[in-house]
């Protein structure tokens, strides 16, 4: 039999992840001395943390992407206003990761490594796309053509 969360079950586009590393981040602290000035919108009970890297324990019953067994990183989103959800929380054994925030990792990446990345990530996509940043188009697959210059 395989593994069983005591705390949580993957929905249909979840996936739960045994965490090996999680990074910390100036918000994680951030809001410890900010109170509601910042993220003002977290109710308690609250579990803080947004990167992870660890192996895939439970995939929902929708997701394509994933096998219990792989290597990933992903981005826990606790704090998002659409969540407040305890189990999306990075600070814990056990994170429910949405399976679009989630990408494998390779193996000779060690967890340490690859948990910084999507924070990283996030905000290197955040500039480039935004349409308050730079308002690049998104890439696409395949590859659509753009106007030269």
């Amino acid at each position: 039999m395989g593994w069983t969360s005591p705390l949580y079950n993957a929905e249909s586009r979840e996936i739960i992840v045994q965490n090996k590393a999680v990074d910390i981040s100036p918000v994680d602290w951030v809001k410890q001395e900010a109170g509601d000035f910042l993220l003002g919108h977290i109710r308690y009970p609250f579990v803080s943390g947004g990167d992870v890297a660890g192996e895939v324990v439970e995939v929902g019953s929708n997701v394509e992407r994933f096998r219990v067994g792989d290597r990933v990183i992903g981005q826990a989103v606790t704090a998002a206003p659409s969540s407040n959800n305890p189990s999306e929380g990075a600070f814990q054994h056990h994170t429910v990761i949405r399976e679009h925030l989630a990408v494998a990792i390779s193996d000779w990446m060690t967890y340490e490594q690859a948990c910084v990345l999507p924070l990283v990530l996030l905000t290197a996509a955040y500039g480039l796309f935004d349409p308050s940043f730079l308002a690049l188009s998104p890439p696409s697959v395949p590859p659509s053509p753009t106007a030269s210059a």
